[in-house]
This record gives C-alpha cells, sequence and structure tokens, in this order.
C-alpha cells in the first residue's frame, strides 16, 4: 500500500489524541512516523471538505474505518462533526479506536459482514448500520478496490438509501478505460504484485459507473488514479 504524501501545510500530532501503535495503522511502514499518519487523515479530511460538503454541522459515515484515521484528521483539522460513525469488519483495529476515541460526536461499530479477503468468515449481507437518509458524507478508502460486481450493486443500493438528499459519498476504486468489466488481481497491473483473495479488483470504468446507477449512484465527480496505488477517485450522489 502506499499512500499519497500529506500536503505541505502539515499538522504537528495533538498529544491529546491517541493514535493507534503502528501495527493497526492500515499502510504499514508509511505511516511508521506519527505525523505522516496524522497528515494523512487530515489530508482526507480535507479533500471531504472541498468536495463532498464535510463541516461541523454535518453527519459522517466512514465506512471501512481501520483504526480511526479519518476520525483522527477530522479532530486535529475541525475539533469534531455533528457526528461520525466508524464501521468496518476487522475487530483489533475497529475495537482500538471504540476503545479510544469515542466521545460524545464520535462512535464506532464492528459488523459482521463477510469479505474474502478481511472478514471470510462473515456473513453474507450488503447491510451498513445507518438509518434511510441519515448520511450526509460518506468516506470509503480502499473499500470498492477489495469487492466484486455482486458486492458493489448490493452496497451501492445500500448507500444510495442511507444517503441524504443532499449528501455525497467520497469512494475510491481500480478503474480503467477499455478494460475487462472485471478482474481480480490483474496481472502486470500498475506494476505492482497483487496476491490473495481480492487484493485488488480491476473495473471498466463504464461498467463500474454503471454498476453504480442501477444501483442508484450518479457520479458528481471523477479524478483518475490519484490515490492509494493509483486508484481514482469519485463523488457520488443518490440518483
Amino acid at each position: 500500500m502506499t499512500p499519497l504524501p500529506p500536503a505541505a501545510d502539515q499538522i504537528a500530532p495533538d498529544p491529546a489524541i491517541p493514535l493507534p501503535p503502528y501495527a493497526l495503522r492500515m499502510g504499514g511502514q508509511h505511516f511508521k512516523k506519527d505525523a505522516d499518519f496524522v497528515n494523512a487523515g487530515v489530508r482526507d479530511a480535507r479533500v471531504l471538505r472541498r468536495r463532498a460538503g464535510l463541516g461541523p454541522r454535518k453527519r459522517v459515515l466512514d465506512w471501512g474505518c481501520g483504526a480511526g484515521r479519518l476520525a483522527i484528521g477530522i479532530k486535529h483539522l475541525m475539533g469534531n462533526v455533528a457526528d461520525y460513525h466508524g464501521v468496518d469488519i476487522q475487530p483489533e483495529l475497529l475495537n482500538w479506536a471504540k476503545d479510544n476515541l469515542t466521545d460524545e460526536h464520535t462512535r464506532f461499530t464492528l459488523v459482521d459482514a463477510h469479505n474474502a479477503r478481511y472478514n471470510p468468515d462473515g456473513e453474507q449481507s450488503f447491510h451498513i448500520p445507518a438509518e434511510a437518509e441519515s448520511v450526509d458524507v460518506l468516506y470509503a478508502y480502499s473499500v470498492f478496490s477489495h469487492m466484486l460486481t455482486q458486492d458493489v450493486a448490493g452496497y451501492g443500493a445500500t448507500i444510495a438509501s442511507i444517503l441524504a438528499p443532499k449528501g455525497r459519498a467520497w469512494v475510491t476504486a481500480f478503474v480503467e478505460e477499455d478494460v475487462p468489466d472485471c478482474v481480480e488481481n490483474p496481472t502486470d497491473y500498475l506494476k505492482l504484485e497483487w496476491k490473495g483473495a481480492l487484493h485488488c479488483v480491476r473495473f471498466d470504468r463504464r461498467f463500474f459507473e454503471a454498476t453504480l446507477y442501477d444501483a442508484g449512484l450518479a457520479v458528481d465527480e471523477f479524478v483518475y488514479g490519484r490515490e492509494t496505488d493509483g486508484q481514482s477517485m469519485y463523488v457520488l450522489r443518490r440518483r
């Protein structure tokens, strides 16, 4: 995993805000330094503020929150939002975040959903724990990049149902033009070695966007290949 470098205007880690141990920082050696980990979260909070309407009064759902990198970034950048809800299927990461970052504005939920890479024994479900039309900003960094078509379609429909009428979903995915619809661990792709279940799922861009459209989501914005390991960025809305 090769995260983007943080913005030039870095924020010094606040000693009052707990940081997860190195072993729980998704991204490994790239986040060995506390400042790098914090500013990666700050960078994404800034992106959400600029592209998805993140603000102090917003309700945020961090789908695939890990150990709370975005929550830590939000706390450093703007203190709190009205409601931050982190959701993940990896108990060790989620439980650290729940034990160390929970407060009156910040909460975490572990779900037992199946994913062949991260939770192979989980239940087959497209459930995301949120009420209908209750999410102003949904953030899913490197989540669809580890899912096949059926899951993208199923979770896409769930996202469409939980987004507020003016809400936005900010997601990343591996997409390319004029490639097969969906390939797991494509060989010789981006000069990286993909191995293990769902390490990289690459979609044809038109196919991916059509799958989301059929699920009830439309593309507001697309930026090609600037995120982790060459993923592309989408801003989505209910259609």
